[in-house]
């Protein structure tokens, strides 16, 4: 069982932990962590420590066919600042808290978690959408490119950004939500000076989630680690040292009383190798581009892997159009349903700078209304089907003062 370990805890360690802001409530886990006696590609969480595993989604108005699941929202520029942005005010504290504030609405469409990243992923800089010419990379430096990143050169971590952290990981906590947590990205790996930085800011990240005392969290060490696109720096250090890497995070753990979930999200390459597969707890893939049947081949070939497979980044409505709604819900069914979790990514709203996390008032539109209107009412759209999946009554059939 890969927790029993936990029990031999240092006092001294507990004593540290004592000393910091804990982050109390739910706790994260699959079920190939937990052992034999539970369903293996399943999630599990409880309220405290000692209290029994049940299955995500297993208490409250939930169907009985999505126990073990998650549905996700995938948010990667909730904690973002870009260094060198100086052609708008941004105000990163008020991002976080913009999203926060959406964060009830979300649960009450049956989102389980988010997926946020300390390294931002493409921001979405358009010179005719946000007035912004700058391309997503450090590697083109400060007059041209971006840097999106809570890691200084060193690897060490910058307070803000785990202010931000911190924040967004109490909310969440409070509400029993899953944080999908990206340590690195492509195009932002350069931000850190060496390899060995890159490893020294790994363990830097798993040290500060023991001392917060954050359960509620799923590792993802590198996304989209198998792109064959040159973006990866440092000879692609990173994608070729997966294995010491997970070994890293892992190791912080040993003397701590709980052990995080720990994946690396795969995707054009859609490579898990058996080695690999079994060193993480959880099966995370990407679903941008590719087709509906693809996608579905990828949940049924890592099933026999006996992990949680979750689809971390999936989009298929670019254009907001109605069409594309039938291969969103497909999807969601598809992963939540069949395999164990899908995560929606509204890339034109919630991801594309200035970000807005907020969907419309209502999920109606029609293809001749502006590309804005159309963005923020396909979001509610998506999440009024995640919630038909996921809840016994979703909010869009309830009288207006229940909702």
């Amino acid at each position: 069982m890969r927790l029993q370990w936990i029990a031999s805890t240092p006092v001294f360690f507990g004593l540290l932990l004592s000393c910091t802001l804990p982050v109390s409530g739910i706790e994260i886990a699959t079920g190939s962590m937990l052992g034999p006696r539970y369903q293996q590609d399943h999630f599990y969480v409880r309220n405290h420590s000692g209290s029994p595993w049940t299955r995500t989604y297993e208490k409250g108005s939930f169907r009985r066919k999505v126990r073990g699941s998650l549905a996700m929202l995938r948010v990667t520029q909730a904690l973002y600042n870009d260094d060198w942005l100086k052609e708008r005010q941004f105000d990163p504290a008020a991002n976080t808290d913009q999203l926060i504030e959406q964060l009830d609405l979300y649960m009450q469409h049956g989102i389980g978690g988010l997926v946020v990243s300390l390294q931002g992923s493409d921001p979405g800089y358009n010179s005719n959408v946000n007035g912004i010419t700058r391309g997503p990379s450090a590697d083109l430096g400060e007059k041209s490119g971006s840097l999106i990143s809570a890691y200084n050169a060193d690897g060490s971590l910058k307070p803000d950004w785990l202010a931000r952290l911190d924040k967004l990981l109490n909310a969440t906590n409070r509400r029993d939500l899953i944080v999908c947590l990206v340590l690195f990205q492509q195009q932002q790996d350069e931000a850190l000076a060496s390899p060995q930085m890159i490893m020294n800011a790994a363990r830097n990240v798993a040290r500060h989630l023991i001392a917060r005392n954050a359960r509620n969290v799923i590792l993802d060490i590198a996304d989209a680690w198998d792109e064959q696109e040159d973006h990866w720096d440092h000879r692609r250090f990173i994608p070729r040292n997966l294995v010491s890497l997970i070994g890293i995070v892992r190791e912080q753990f040993q003397e701590a009383d709980f052990v995080l979930p720990i994946g690396a999200s795969s995707s054009s390459g859609r490579m898990y190798p058996i080695p690999l597969s079994q060193l993480c707890d959880v099966v995370l893939l990407h679903g941008d581009g590719r087709s509906i049947n693809q996608k579905m081949a990828s949940a049924q070939r890592f099933k026999q892997y006996k992990r949680p497979v979750l689809m971390v980044s999936d989009y298929n409505g670019l254009h907001s159009k109605v069409e594309e709604l039938d291969q969103e819900r497909a999807m969601a069914e598809s992963y939540l349903l069949n395999a164990s979790g899908w995560s929606y990514s509204p890339t034109m709203t919630a991801n594309q700078f200035p970000f807005v996390y907020q969907p419309a008032a209502s999920a109606q539109f029609t293809e001749d209304e502006s590309t804005e209107k159309r963005h923020g009412a396909y979001f509610r759209a998506v999440l009024e089907q995640i919630a038909k999946i996921v809840l016994n009554r979703p909010p869009s059939t309830l009288p207006k003062g229940k909702r």
